[in-house]
Order: structure tokens, then C-alpha cells, then sequence
């Protein structure tokens, strides 16, 4: 049983890194507006994160058991990787046992160089599955091994002033926000499949325009309210109803495709900005899928709040990039 100083410690800890990282960004302001980082809710969020070693009791003869919940079945850990099966990440470099697993990493050695013997690994390190409980994890060793001693003496959730005094603790939130980016990064683009033209004429330019206009119209069942979007991820928070939400996002994933699949040649003097318009539809639709998901990881769609404001300004200045290439071909 985790004793309630230390429970009280890792939760006061958990609300100063959300405040932490909302900064002063969209994403954090709709987040604490909503209501959704309640003390409740970040306690279910820490349930069974910090792994207490007299109530973890690994069983390799239940086939299907992962006393961790980090990916490894016990059997695993314990007979094939040698990990701990108490410890989500048994060699505390920021990556869960099963992740590291999974794409030939070896779950009991700090990266770099742990990559498993004999084997090559299958891809670049894999991004924790889900932030929330990545970070919890890397706060809960943290607390444990001591290397986060103390909080305010009142009491109260700790300033970003005093945060700093936790080197650790600081390089943890660098290592989630590096993995959001990532996360939100826009797919790669096949310049291969994009039929462009020299013909950079008013006409073509109409053309092209015409069926770019064709390709973002959202279906008639696919009506969503004309609401702006930051108030209605505001609403879905606050009503935990995420349907508005997954409607818009379906209308951006048909937009996406649609306009990847634009039959028009694309003018090479509008080239630049038909890529960058890819781009914000990509990643939108990685931020919606992420609020979409806040209640199995509120950390991740906190960042995906933020990275939509990135994209919002991103737009104001594709608009006005947009309007001084129509304007230099009149």
C-alpha cells in the first residue's frame, strides 16, 4: 500500500508538471478552465503507476499477468529479459520495458547502446505509447530513489522556481515534451505522388484552387456545430463528450486524403504552400486524435492543446502567403 505522504507527494508533483507544461498555452488554459485536472483525476491517473513492491506479486505461471502494466508479461521479465517485474522501467532511462522489447531494446540497460544482444533493432527508439504514464513512472522512481526530496513546506504545489532545483525532474518534462513533438509531427510527404505544372497562369491557379475548395468541403452528414475549435475542445473537457470532436476530425482525415489525391496539377509557384496545408491537415488530425483520448492520457492531449495553437498561427501565416502569391499573379 503506498503510504498517503508519498501518494500526496507524487500527485502534488503530477499538477505542478501539468501547470508546468501548460505554461501560459491554450492547451493548459482549457485543460485547468475545464476542470479536468481535479485532484480525482490524477489520483486514477496514478493508481497502480507507482508499482509498491509489497503489493507487486509477479506470477510467471499465469501466462497473461503483467504485475507492472509496462508491456512485459511476468514471465517475460523474468525469464527471458531478466527486468524487474515491479518497475515499468527497470533501468530508468525513460523508455517502458515493453517498448524497448518490443523494437530490440534491452530493458535492463540505460540508452544509449542497449540495444539487444544478436538482434538489430527494428526502428529508431519507439515514443512512449502513452506520456501520462510514461512520466508517472519516471516520477515515481524519481521519488522513490530520492532524488526528489522535498516540497513546499505549506504544502502547496510547487512553482516552476522551485521545480528547477530538480535537475532529474526537469530532464523527465524535457523528455516528454521532445516526444510530443514528435508525436504531432506531420506524416512525410511523397513529393513522388504530387503532379505539379509550370503553368503558373491565373487560370491554372483558379483551377487548382477550385479543387483544393472541393477537396476541404465536409460531407452533409458530417455537419459539425460552427463553433470555433478552442471553444469546442473547451466543451468536450467540461461535458467528457468527445463526439463534436471525432466528427470534426473525421471531416480533416477525409480533407487529408482528398487533398493528397487532388487531380488538378498543382501550379509549382503554389507548391510550397499546397505542402504546408498537408502538413497543418496532418497534424490536426494527430491533435484531435490525442483530445480525443484525454481520459487514457490527459498529459498527451494537454501538448496536443498547445501544438494547436502552433498550427493556428501556422495557418494565419499560410493565409497571408496564400494571398501574396494570388496577388503577384493577377
Amino acid at each position: 500500500m503506498i503510504s498517503t505522504k508519498n501518494h500526496s507527494r507524487k500527485l502534488s508533483l503530477l499538477v505542478a508538471i501539468l501547470i508546468l507544461l501548460a505554461g501560459v498555452f491554450l492547451g493548459g488554459y482549457l485543460v485547468l478552465k475545464s476542470g479536468r485536472v481535479a485532484a480525482g483525476q490524477l489520483d486514477d491517473i496514478l493508481k497502480g503507476k507507482a508499482i509498491d513492491i509489497v503489493a507487486c506479486n509477479p506470477d510467471t505461471s499465469d501466462s497473461n499477468k503483467d504485475a507492472d502494466n509496462d508491456g512485459l508479461k511476468d514471465w517475460q521479465e523474468i525469464q527471458i529479459y531478466l527486468s524487474d517485474p515491479c518497475k515499468q522501467d527497470t533501468d530508468g532511462d525513460g523508455y517502458l520495458d515493453g517498448e524497448e522489447a518490443a523494437s530490440g531494446y534491452d530493458p535492463t540497460k540505460k540508452a544509449p547502446g542497449d540495444e539487444l544482444p544478436g538482434t538489430t533493432p527494428k526502428g529508431p527508439r519507439p515514443l512512449p505509447a502513452n506520456l501520462t504514464k510514461a512520466l508517472s513512472s519516471m516520477l515515481a522512481q524519481q521519488i522513490g530513489s530520492g532524488k526528489i526530496d522535498s516540497f513546499n513546506k505549506q504544502g502547496q504545489i510547487l512553482s516552476a522556481a522551485e521545480l528547477e532545483k530538480y535537475p532529474g525532474l526537469q530532464q523527465s518534462v524535457q523528455q516528454i515534451m521532445s516526444a510530443g513533438e514528435q508525436l504531432f509531427a506531420p506524416e512525410p510527404i511523397d513529393d513522388s505522388q504530387i503532379e505539379t505544372t509550370t503553368d503558373n497562369s491565373k487560370a491554372a491557379i483558379q483551377r487548382y484552387a477550385g479543387e483544393v475548395a472541393a477537396a476541404l468541403v465536409s460531407s452533409p452528414d458530417q455537419a459539425v456545430s460552427q463553433e470555433s475549435e478552442a471553444s469546442l475542445f473547451l466543451t468536450a473537457l467540461q461535458n467528457n463528450d468527445f463526439s463534436e470532436v471525432a466528427l470534426v476530425l473525421t471531416n480533416y482525415q477525409t480533407a487529408y486524403q482528398n487533398l493528397k489525391n487532388i487531380q488538378e496539377p498543382v501550379p509549382t509557384d503554389l507548391l510550397s504552400l499546397h505542402k504546408e496545408q498537408l502538413n497543418m491537415l496532418s497534424g490536426l488530425i494527430k491533435i484531435y486524435q490525442a483530445i480525443i483520448e484525454f481520459n487514457a492520457d490527459p498529459l498527451k492531449a494537454n501538448l496536443a492543446l498547445q501544438k494547436y495553437e502552433v498550427i493556428s498561427l501556422e495557418l494565419v501565416n499560410w493565409l497571408q502567403k496564400l494571398a501574396e502569391v494570388i496577388e503577384s499573379h493577377p
